[in-house]
């Protein structure tokens, strides 16, 4: 039987005695210095009943380690960083509303309306517009069918920095201008000089400061100390190369803007005819048959019998079918057209 410790009481038995295990905690490692390896306690009888058989040293505790990651959830992740990457692709690009396109957003031109078009086609399309002498406000507007939002002068001078439109832009557009004041009118001298007057009145003459001649105020016209209805009366009965033209445009068969007067003469083509005078510049449209103004919407409506032949809804054909004339003409359409 083991002999109890020195200066220990006598045994009792096990159930009767509470039982108290000193329990060595591992120490932190700025712990005094000490290491992580508990210490191993001192005279311990093994044999001790209180000492349980299976008793070791507590470990350190063990890292947590976590799951590995799973691959649906990877490739989630990575679809949608390709979204991501898509989308910021997407926005540094655009599709031209002209040529159908794909350029970057840094080179085209983005208009107030919301139309983004490529520098290429929008540069075309001012070039055109400038070449038709089309520079004005209610002209030069948004390539896109119906809108009719305004391209900004800084936009067109941009388009055409460095050639030698941007003088025809400012010349035409200098030459075309027209006051908004009801007051003031824009008169023309016969030097090319443009005068604004801030009058009120509805007759007189203006001095040119720039070659000091005296035009008209109501028809623009050099004709000091006598009535505009006499000047036109006497240059109508004495002009004779007028009387000239006029003959030769009822032989020819020519006909007049119902606008601006401009002689006009169909070579060939349908008999929808577009003034391109200085003064409508290709916005006025009329029947080559009747003379009568028409708009887009009667582009096809006002020829019943189709565009190429010599009728409209207010002048029918004449001619007969069966005649030879007819097919010669028709002929020589034919072949104006086909070059």
């Amino acid at each position: 039987m083991p002999q109890p410790f020195k200066n220990e009481p006598s045994r009792m038995p096990c159930n009767d005695l509470p039982v108290r295990l000193p329990v060595m905690l591992p120490l932190k490692p700025e712990c005094h210095g000490h290491s992580r390896k508990p210490v191993q306690p001192k005279n311990v009888c093994w044999d001790d009943p209180r000492t349980p058989p299976d008793w070791s040293p507590i470990s350190p505790a063990k890292s947590r380690k976590f799951p590995s990651t799973d691959s649906g959830f990877a490739r989630l992740l990575g679809a949608q960083f390709e979204e991501e990457a898509r989308n910021k692709e997407e926005k540094e690009h655009f599709t031209c509303q002209i040529c159908f396109m794909d350029q970057k957003l840094d080179e085209g031109v983005n208009l107030d309306c919301g139309h983004i078009t490529c520098n290429e086609c929008f540069g075309a399309y001012i070039e055109v517009k400038i070449r038709e002498k089309c520079v004005t406000v209610q002209e030069m507007v948004c390539p896109m069918p119906k809108c009719f939002c305004p391209i900004t002068e800084h936009q067109v001078m941009g388009s055409v920095q460095g050639t030698p439109l941007l003088d025809r832009f400012l010349d035409t557009r200098a030459e075309l201008y027209r006051p908004d004041n009801p007051i003031e009118k824009h008169c023309r001298c016969p030097c090319g000089e443009a005068i604004i007057v801030e009058s009120a009145r509805s007759e007189g003459f203006i001095k040119c400061p720039t070659c000091k001649e005296e035009v008209c105020y109501k028809c623009q016209e050099r004709h000091a100390g006598v009535p505009c209805a006499e000047f036109w009366q006497w240059r109508k009965e004495n002009d004779k190369a007028q009387q000239a033209f006029e003959e030769l445009m009822s032989e020819q068969g020519w006909k007049s803007c119902p606008v601006c007067q401009a002689p006009t003469e169909k070579s060939f083509g349908c008999n929808y005819m577009t003034c391109a005078s200085a003064t409508c510049r290709g916005c006025t449209h009329f029947c080559y048959i009747c003379g009568d103004k028409l708009t887009h919407m009667e582009h096809f409506l006002h020829f019943p019998d189709g565009l190429f032949r010599d009728a409209c809804q207010n002048k029918r054909f004449e001619g007969d079918e069966s005649s030879p004339d007819f097919w010669m003409q028709l002929w020589r359409m034919f072949q104006a057209v086909r070059g």
